[in-house]
């Protein structure tokens, strides 16, 4: 009986252990070619992915918030209940590190 609880306790911490190492896996930002454009490559995102929790749909009210979306992606707690790809996120990084350009 104390072995089975010890392996099961073993096994949770083992899981939750794996779980949190995957969400640590770092992100860099890979700003090299055009400029991302405001219209055409972030405001689809963040009306897709952000727009349900946040109020993000004018681009001052977005570039207002730049630093704090900028550090929510890269440490990847934004968007919550979803997953931005490498592409999309420097998209939306790379765009805030030129000067969030209204284009």
């Amino acid at each position: 009986m104390i072995m089975k609880r010890v392996f099961l306790t073993i096994a949770i911490i083992s899981v939750l252990f794996i779980i949190e190492c995957k969400k640590d896996t770092a992100y860099t930002p890979d700003c090299s070619g055009a400029v991302k454009s405001y219209k055409t490559d972030v405001k689809p995102l963040i009306s897709s992915y952000c727009a349900q929790c946040h109020n993000f749909s004018t681009y001052s009210q977005l570039s207002a918030n730049a630093a704090n979306i900028r550090s929510r992606i890269v440490d990847g707690s934004m968007p919550k209940n979803a997953t931005l790809s490498s592409d999309q996120k420097n998209k939306i990084v790379c765009w805030i590190d030129s000067g969030f350009p209204n284009n």
